[in-house]
């Protein structure tokens, strides 16, 4: 919660009650003012930056409730707490309808006007803190829809910026789910490529034996079932930007085959004796240690350095926590307008809770986590009860084992979203942004 210094105008004509509140009130470490009257209240309130006012309801000249509804055109921002009488609870009710907080019934405890106060500050915080974060995503935290303002991410931009109109090729490395094609489209719409074809590619999603066709092309007749001149990716995207997700996905064979299309600028379509020349600009991108894999023998080095000449390093979301809350209200908007939601705020709450998460799906479960979240919201405000049960578990679960590779970082992500929900691939496929058949073929590969 944002440390504010409240300052807060009491409005009562009891002089003992006034000074016994203006007493307490100090003592809770906050700012205060007081006034006998509601027509000297309204000029302390054109004169001062109140946070909270706690007005008696009766008061000679100007009642607490007119004087709720003066400040309110003043200041839309400024909260009220009406103290009233039994006889008047009605007319107190009233005044929350106009806008006032909460109320407290004479005779009251002092120590239950704290609560009140203290509660009714926590509401002022939390709004302070939205209208904060909201004004933080107008300024330069973004690169399309790219977030953040950790010095991680201000380092990635800064890359982006450097890169997008050369044409050296590009390796984003991360976790799944850190935002790696979004960065790949960055890069690619931002620079001088970016009226001509941009092509993604997942290698993973692809047969190894139809890879070939796939990035080259084919001729007629070059296999079964070609019947007719396929234009591979290499060709589409010519002049543009080709994307190379899951790069360490492709086979040792295609690897060499790839690394002469990317040195020379040729292609040649499968079942064909003739080369074409092309221009593309090569973004490739993996979750895997691609370092890792040429020591043993399953990455070719010399691709590896081709691919190389630029590396951007995503953060994990865990490592970017100053980045959570921007992120949440990035997603809250787009859901909210997407769905037609009136919700535009997140209790601090729910913020720290979101924060002391790990993130295994990273950016992307956190935009799922809050696309649902909004659908089924039904305040302004999303809480700790808008977040999935399985969420709000996973938080208590021990600090995560040793990892000493990134594949095996992105193993225990797996096995730990798997164990969160029971064994559930099809929730565990949600919470990570992938579809099922991915996840079966990422559990294969891990041997999960």
């Amino acid at each position: 919660m944002s440390v504010v210094p409240f300052k807060i105008l009491i409005v009562e004509d009891d002089v003992t009650l006034n000074r016994g509140l203006v007493h307490v009130i100090k003592k809770m470490g906050y700012d205060v003012y007081s006034t006998k009257s509601g027509e000297q209240a309204l000029k302390q309130i054109k004169q001062h930056s109140f946070d909270l006012v706690i007005s008696d309801l009766k008061l000679p000249g100007i009642d607490g409730k007119q004087v709720l509804k003066a400040a309110k055109k003043y200041d839309a921002g400024i909260m009220f707490i009406m103290i009233t009488a039994y006889g008047t609870v009605d007319t107190a009710v009233s005044a929350m309808k106009e806008g006032a907080e909460d109320y407290i019934l004479k005779p009251f405890d002092m120590e239950e006007l704290k609560v009140v106060v203290k509660k009714t500050l926590e509401k002022k915080s939390l709004l302070i803190d939205n209208i904060h974060l909201k004004r933080q995503l107008k300024q330069e935290y973004s690169f399309d829809n790219i977030i953040g303002n950790s010095p991680s991410m201000m380092a990635v931009f800064k890359t982006i910026h450097h890169v997008k109109d050369s044409k050296s090729t590009v390796l984003i490395c991360g976790e799944t789910g850190t935002g790696k094609e979004l960065v790949a489209k960055a890069i690619h719409y931002n620079g001088d490529r970016a009226a001509k074809p941009y092509i993604p590619v997942n290698c993973a999603a692809i047969n190894e034996n139809l890879m070939s066709s796939e990035l080259f092309g084919h001729v007629k007749g070059a296999y079964t079932g070609a019947i007719s001149d396929k234009q591979g990716f290499f060709e589409a995207a010519n002049g543009g930007t080709l994307f190379l997700d899951e790069i360490g996905d492709i086979g040792k064979g295609l690897q060499q085959t790839l690394l002469r299309a990317i040195e020379s600028g040729e292609i040649r379509p499968v079942g064909s004796f003739e080369r074409k020349i092309v221009q593309v600009r090569i973004i490739a991108a993996t979750n895997r240690n691609l370092e890792d894999m040429v020591e043993k023998g399953r990455f070719r080095e010399d691709l590896y350095y081709r691919l190389n000449v630029v590396t951007i390093s995503l953060p994990p979301l865990r490592e970017r926590i100053e980045d959570i809350a921007l992120l949440a209200f990035y997603f809250l908007r787009r859901y909210a307008a997407q769905n037609n939601k009136q919700i535009d705020q997140i209790s601090y709450d729910a913020l720290k809770l979101m924060e002391k998460y790990n993130w295994p799906g990273n950016v992307r479960e956190l935009e799922n986590i809050i696309e649902r979240a909004t659908l089924f919201e039904e305040t302004p405000a999303l809480t700790v009860e808008s977040l999935p049960s399985i969420f709000r578990h996973s938080v208590s679960r021990p600090p995560r084992r040793n990892i000493n590779s990134l594949d095996q970082m992105n193993r225990t992500h797996i096995e730990e979203v798997l164990e969160s929900t029971g064994g559930n691939k099809t929730e565990a496929s949600k919470i990570l942004g992938i579809n099922r058949s991915t996840l079966y073929r990422i559990m294969k590969r891990f041997k999960i």
